[in-house]
């Protein structure tokens, strides 16, 4: 598929790499629709692209039923989503609550979920439609204190690889694109607990070094474009997936075992 004149839904565009895979996408002649739980940004970044702003929080399935419904009646089909919606959970797992896991999974598993079933099935009516779902290098790249979050990212990479040989007899492209380091304002909007909460600002600021968002915003237009089924993006990410299944297993445990809050003191 090509992302020029198609329309284009993006989940979380209120920031990050949402609102630069918007910004990007608008610039190769897109119809831009953006999506978050915070309206004000959403409409934000599509008044910046030229496109249209929904509220919407995806970890819940009706919201996200009534979303496609509005979005297919008032503006027409659409051709490309992208499940980029995501929330960060770092700490110790028993530190966290139920609430905690709750939300974390609501969000980043239940919501690429929701997102699929109700676009993905107008998608296959249609014969036509590709999908991207953002995971993350946490997907592959295990951490003591992200517990939740490795679980929810490799969960929506398993997710991926199913819906892709289910759908693709019917034309429907699913691709998962997994992020290495990026510079966003996750932490900021992250639960954290144990002593990686201590200092949260240096947990912020050892992420600001991250890679740019538009670095995965060019990794989704190839994905669409190309129909990809995995890419890591950033050579952390890169190398990750590529030689973490070489590497002896007391190794992969040693580095699965290092606290974050060490790796970013």
């Amino acid at each position: 598929m090509k992302i020029k004149d198609s329309r284009v839904v993006i989940t979380g565009a209120g920031s990050g790499i949402g609102r630069a895979t918007a910004l990007r996408c608008a610039r190769e002649q897109a119809d831009v629709v953006c999506v978050d739980i915070n309206g004000d940004a959403a409409t934000a970044t599509a008044q910046e692209c030229g496109g249209t702003g929904y509220t919407c929080d995806v970890s819940d399935a009706q919201a996200v039923h009534e979303l496609a419904e509005a979005i297919e009646t008032e503006l027409g089909p659409v051709e490309v989503l992208v499940n980029n919606a995501g929330v960060g959970l770092g700490g110790p797992f028993l530190k966290a609550t139920v609430e905690d896991w709750d939300w974390l999974i609501g969000v980043n598993l239940n919501g690429v979920a929701y997102g699929c079933r109700a676009f993905g099935a107008r998608m296959i009516e249609r014969r036509r439609g590709q999908v991207v779902n953002v995971a993350s290098g946490a997907a592959y790249i295990m951490s003591r204190d992200l517990a939740a979050y490795c679980a929810s990212k490799a969960a929506v990479v398993a997710l991926s690889r199913c819906l892709r040989a289910d759908w693709a007899s019917a034309g429907v492209g699913v691709s998962v694109v997994c992020p290495g380091v990026i510079d966003t304002p996750i932490v900021s909007h992250a639960r954290i607990v144990g002593k990686l909460g201590e200092r949260p600002e240096r947990t912020a600021r050892a992420l600001s070094v991250g890679h740019p968002p538009d670095l995965v915003a060019k990794a989704i237009v190839r994905s669409v474009e190309r129909n990809r089924e995995l890419v890591p993006v950033g050579l952390e990410s890169e190398l990750a997936y590529r030689l973490l299944p070489f590497v002896p297993s007391p190794v992969k445990g040693l580095v699965s075992r290092t606290p974050l809050h060490r790796l970013v003191v």
